[in-house]
């Protein structure tokens, strides 16, 4: 067998690439509801993954080596990052049958070697090893495109992005609802790369429904913008921002407030954070959001201002940014407030797909077939690392075609997290939609 890159592990395990159900080293059935979400940050490979171990229904975090003795050459049984970990997924497990993290919990293992698909097996058979290095040329699948299979191509993997995403959050609803659901995914994005888990561990810790029951006591918006920034220690940790007379405003309002008193473990990313995606002023924007639909529910609230009736595309998508341009806060009308292009994220990325889910949910075909209207008439996202890197492989005239479209350059997203960053050119064509 080839020699092995633990990037190439996280390929197969996000892409799925093994024979289900699988098996621990000790013995017990897994299946994998959702794979989690590739962490760039610190801590485990994979967050929020949503396993069913042994019949138990179990969400939680996925660390991935090569080998089982991995876990303590890299020190995670003295890390408390790691402590949310559900299950250890290695290559090889040796005599080992369970992991243990720091605060001395047993985590169950799972030995890939054995359980891979078959397409994934002959790759790692091959006599040279899987080049990770940029390669330059083209492509083979979008260079043999004409101008409409190119579109109808990239057009078929968004859509298929899409799909996975809305399916991701089905699983998410295993162990929540709606309302968290959604909760979760807006704090996640309005964290942006360096704080989207804290910001997502944040929304878990302090969940929806004990808001609301806050709420129904007398919660206030000051308030929970207390609750969110101080327990968190983020408030403390903010240097200048936000101003004193704010400062000082939020730190007596958590003193006052019965409501929550619980201090969170956080390590908040600040370095060379932009006022704008500060984490405090994105709390302020999902305060005013929470306190505003606090009678109605955030998932009821955005199906009855937003997907309400059968309104174009624009329309939509405005009325959507409008739920973020207001606020209820006292003097916080000049804070930065989320840009135009995290809205759209926000809205493509998170909305679009739980809004799908909820249809599907209440059997309203109609509403699904609009919110894919609205999917596919979206025009371009900003242009992020990853767009720019497949741009390398695409024509001008391709380019300027998907630098107008959300679809296509979804589609190029997908294409590229399944087989570009590994170069799986041969799985790739033979997926071809």
């Amino acid at each position: 067998m080839a020699s092995l890159e633990e990037k190439f592990l996280y390929h197969i395990w996000d892409a799925g690439h093994l024979l289900t159900p699988l098996k621990t080293a000790s013995g017990k059935t897994v299946q994998v509801n959702y794979q989690g979400q590739f962490n760039t940050g610190r801590g485990p490979d994979f967050r929020n993954a949503v396993i069913d171990l042994g019949g138990q229904i179990m969400r939680g975090d996925v660390e991935i080596h090569i080998n089982s003795y991995d876990w303590k050459a890299h020190e995670h049984h003295e890390d408390p990052y790691y402590n949310n970990v559900v299950l250890h997924v290695v290559m090889n497990a040796g005599m080992q049958t369970l992991t243990v993290k720091e605060d001395g919990a047993a985590v169950e293992i799972v030995e890939l070697q054995n359980q891979l698909s078959d397409d994934i097996r002959k790759l790692l058979e091959q006599r040279e090893p899987i080049s990770l290095q940029a390669r330059g040329g083209f492509c083979d699948l979008l260079s043999a495109l004409d101008a409409d299979s190119f579109q109808s191509t990239l057009g078929a993997w968004g859509l298929r992005r899409f799909q996975n995403k809305a399916r991701r959050f089905s699983a998410a609803l295993i162990l929540s609802d709606f309302d968290q659901v959604l909760y979760e995914g807006i704090m996640e994005a309005l964290g942006y790369e360096k704080n989207k888990h804290n910001l997502l561990y944040l929304a878990q810790a302090i969940p929806l429904k004990d808001i609301r029951a806050w709420q129904s006591e007398g919660l206030d918006a000051l308030d929970l913008v207390a609750i969110l920034s101080c327990s968190s220690g983020l408030l403390e940790r903010c240097g200048s921002h936000p101003d004193e007379r704010l400062r000082r405003l939020l730190q007596e309002a958590w003193e006052r407030q019965p409501f929550f008193s619980r201090r969170i473990q956080i390590d908040w990313q600040l370095f060379r954070v932009r006022p704008q995606g500060h984490p405090l002023y994105r709390i302020f924007a999902m305060a005013s959001l929470i306190h505003r639909t606090s009678g109605q529910g955030l998932m009821e609230y955005f199906q009855d201002k937003v997907l309400s009736g059968n309104a174009e595309p624009k329309k939509v998508f405005k009325a959507f940014s409008q739920a973020f341009a207001e606020s209820v806060l006292p003097g916080s009308e000049k804070l930065p407030r989320p840009g135009q292009g995290l809205i759209s994220n926000i809205y493509i990325n998170i909305f679009l797909p739980i809004s799908y889910m909820y249809g599907e949910k209440h059997s309203d075909l109609a509403a699904q077939e609009r919110i894919i209207h609205y999917y596919k008439s979206f025009p371009a996202l900003q242009e992020n690392h990853i767009t720019r890197f497949m741009n390398r492989w695409l024509s001008e005239s391709q380019s300027r075609t998907v630098s107008k479209s959300t679809l296509l350059q979804q589609g190029l997203m997908e294409l590229f997290h399944r087989y570009c960053r590994y170069h799986l050119c041969e799985e790739c064509l033979a997926d071809r939609p």
